[in-house]
């Protein structure tokens, strides 16, 4: 008995220590995909802007050339 009571805060300051570990890496995870989708948000975004673009320079032509 004296055995473990001896190593209890060993045990417990390690569980404590992998407790915080797996939250801050929950949280990076987190960041780290919200950053990733507002890129993908950005490229999307900027995909369609250039479709808008390309179809409004058709328009503008075809209105000229009429």
């Amino acid at each position: 008995m004296d055995k473990i009571t001896e190593f209890l805060p060993t045990i417990l300051g390690v569980l404590i220590f992998l407790i915080i570990w797996f939250v801050l890496r929950r949280i990076l995870s987190s960041l780290s995909d919200k950053i990733n989708n507002s890129e993908v948000y950005k490229e999307d975004v900027l995909n369609v802007l250039e479709e808008i673009r390309d179809e409004l320079k058709k328009l503008n032509q075809n209105n000229i050339s009429k």
